[in-house]
């Protein structure tokens, strides 16, 4: 199978090779974002309307005062905003969200000072999404540096997740307390993670009451957008994509195409007839067109345009966009001067150039979101005394562990194992001629033979077996190692709870991550605890 190349890796060593993807530039040059801020100038947003509604959302959260005031920065037609999203993961999903919230914070901060204008940073939780597995699910890492889950009960119904009602804490409790590592921070984190379930009234609260409290000193800024008024806000938008959708198709269909000419991985894939956007009946149905009639994704019933656009008009909470819609939709509602995509959202961004422009909008500037891995003192004296690097952890332990066990082999186990099946072979020829006494003995002979060579096998791997107890110490070294670091087979980032290290060292952690500097080459950052 053909490998798909690294959409970061080119836009950070040879961006013109992406720059027709890309329209707003290299998120290297700052010239870019000076132009970006131009355009943003020329577009008008309903800047008053986002503020009053998202106000009280923020009181209702408890939010800071610096959140506070950023929201009131944004009544200002100055203002420009750098924006991220991702499900609504539990007690925030894995460390990558808190990544991608970090990156937008200080990219913000960044621009508000070369720019010498507010600049406030947006997240976008995708609460109107329904995919149940991914987010049903986090990882903790335990005392002993094992992986325990946190899982929600359920299936989710095909709901949103943020018509998702929180669980009692009584079913998180238990799982968290065995999962949670011994820690002096630990009983301190429980208490918040209780004050968060039995504070929000659906999952969608819960995540960003927890992302909060994990950077509330630098201010972000929440958007759900399953709220009524937001909905009321993007009903404008939401019409113009039901009226364009063969245009949209058509905008997507030529970008992808060259994108995968290119070598990268096509993230959306198209049927040629979605309208991308669905429809709560009261589970959400996706709106397709077909035979110059819309429908909703497994149902015969037909709607005509105008029927979509009178229910739109009574009752616009019950559409939402998909992956093609929402950046245009985010685009409509926001002065978006940057995106904060992870590795890989920039697949699917490069895909839609053609259909922002199919609105008249020109894609924000898309800045990757930070890469970063944990390194506990214990994973970092492993990797010296194994002289292991980073690399060979990703790419898995096991040979190493098999070299570490024959490495100890002192006894040759092999070649002894090897050397008894030629002295039984050798036994066994010397008996050939009992074939001649009866008709069954070389049946005899051969089911004989067959148990024996199985009793050898078994000795075989019983030995094995006590080889590796002589390595135990070596090899738990190694299992640590891959459970820390690369989990599940994956990034540490894409599997692994960051309340595994807040529990460890506090919320002092978090300021480990926002000291991390921001470089153009958008390669992985390490944290060394």
């Amino acid at each position: 199978m053909k490998e798909m190349r690294n959409p970061m890796q080119t836009m950070a060593t040879c961006f013109e090779q992406v720059a027709l993807f890309f329209p707003s530039g290299n998120p290297k040059l700052q010239e870019n974002f000076e132009r970006r801020a131009t355009y943003l100038d020329t577009r008008n947003y309903s800047r008053e309307s986002l503020a009053d509604i998202l106000k009280p959302y923020h009181e209702k959260l408890g939010a800071s005062s610096e959140t506070q005031r950023m929201i009131e920065e944004l009544r200002l037609k100055e203002t420009l905003v750098v924006i991220t999203g991702q499900q609504a993961g539990i007690l925030t999903g894995p460390m990558y969200t808190l990544y991608k919230a970090m990156t937008t914070i200080r990219l913000a901060k960044e621009q508000r000072e070369k720019l010498g204008r507010p600049v406030v940073p947006v997240f976008w939780i995708a609460g109107e999404d329904h995919d149940w597995l991914e987010i049903r699910e986090t990882f903790i890492l335990n005392t002993e540096g094992k992986l325990a889950n946190c899982r929600l009960p359920g299936d989710g119904g095909g709901k949103s997740v943020g018509n998702q009602r929180v669980p009692s804490w009584d079913k998180i409790e238990v799982q968290l307390r065995e999962a949670m590592p011994d820690s002096e921070f630990r009983s301190s984190v429980l208490k918040q993670c209780k004050q968060f379930n039995e504070q929000a009234e659906n999952l969608t609260q819960w995540f960003a009451l927890t992302l909060q409290w994990l950077v509330k000193k630098w201010g972000l800024i929440f958007f759900d957008p399953l709220l009524p008024e937001f909905k009321r806000l993007a009903a404008p938008m939401y019409e113009q994509i039901l009226k364009m959708h063969s245009d949209v198709r058509d905008a997507l269909k030529q970008r992808t195409e060259e994108w995968v000419k290119l070598g990268f991985e096509a993230q959306i894939q198209q049927t040629g007839i979605d309208v991308n956007l669905f429809l709560s009946v009261p589970e959400r149905k996706l709106i397709q067109y077909v035979d110059r009639g819309f429908y909703l994704k497994g149902q015969e019933a037909s709607w005509d345009l105008d029927a979509l656009n009178e229910l739109l008009a009574k009752a616009p909470e019950r559409f939402s966009p998909n992956v093609v819609a929402r950046p245009v939709v985010q685009e409509y509602l926001f002065p978006t001067l940057a995106y904060v995509p992870g590795p890989g959202e920039l697949n699917y961004w490069a895909q839609l150039g053609k259909v922002f422009n199919t609105f008249g909008f020109v894609m924000p500037i898309l800045y990757p979101r930070m890469s970063v891995v944990v390194l506990t003192a214990s994973w970092q004296k492993s990797l010296n005394k194994e002289a292991l690097t980073l690399e060979d952890v990703y790419r898995g332990l096991e040979k190493h562990q098999e070299r570490c066990i024959r490495d100890r082999d002192d006894q040759h186990i092999d070649e002894r194992i090897e050397r008894l099946r030629s002295q039984i072979e050798m036994a066994y020829a010397e008996l050939e001629p009992l074939k001649k006494i009866h008709a069954n003995v070389p049946e005899w002979l051969i089911r004989n033979e067959e148990k024996v060579s199985f009793q050898v096998d078994y000795l075989k791997k019983k030995v094995w077996q006590a080889q590796r107890k002589r390595c135990r110490e070596k090899l738990l070294r190694l299992q640590e190692l891959e459970d820390g670091i690369a989990p599940n087979n994956s990034r540490q980032e894409r599997v692994i709870n960051p309340l595994s290290f807040v529990a460890r060292y506090g919320l002092s952690f978090v300021d480990r991550i926002a000291d991390l500097p921001m470089t153009g080459d958008f390669s992985e950052k390490q944290i060394l605890l």
